[in-house]
């Protein structure tokens, strides 16, 4: 099952990346990138484990989130607001591990600087969440925004 949902987030990490590439060259091919001899490359180069790990954490995070926004929705639908705090923080949440991601992809120099803000932002999330654990999506939210945290501390400790 565990090795599933990690083909399911690659398969959708490489789509992103395909559509990301595809909407950067405005939809239209490289004449370069015809004519590169593409045979001496390696292309079997895996990306660095903590690199794969970070993304996967984040994408637990994002999945995690969506959930709890989701619900945070219907509770808005119901008539119920005490939980648009909550789905503030989980829209920033959702907005910052995105940031990471692709800025993890990219290995980028600034990954570092983005993952404390990162942290802030999962702390903050975690915060409301805990207020509303009683509700199964605010608790699996905030354990995944904990995650992130002791995650991202470690992979800049490290």
């Amino acid at each position: 099952m565990e090795k599933t949902i990690n083909e399911s987030r690659r398969n959708l990490l490489k789509g992103l990346g395909m559509a990301s590439a595809a909407l950067g060259s405005g939809l239209s091919l490289n004449a370069n990138a015809v004519t590169v001899d593409h045979s001496k490359m390696n292309h079997q180069i895996p990306i660095d484990i903590k690199l794969e790990e970070l993304i996967d954490t984040f994408l637990e995070c994002i999945k995690m989130g969506e959930i709890c926004n989701q619900h945070c929705m219907h509770m808005f639908q119901m008539g119920d607001t005490t939980l648009a705090d909550c789905s503030i923080s989980v829209q920033e949440l959702i907005a910052a591990s995105t940031a990471v991601l692709k800025f993890t992809a990219n290995n980028s120099t600034h990954l570092n600087s983005f993952l404390e803000v990162a942290i802030k932002v999962c702390e903050t999330c975690e915060e409301e969440c805990i207020k509303h654990e009683k509700h199964i999506q605010c608790k699996d939210c905030g354990e995944a925004c904990r995650d992130c945290i002791d995650f991202c501390t470690e992979y800049l400790a490290a």
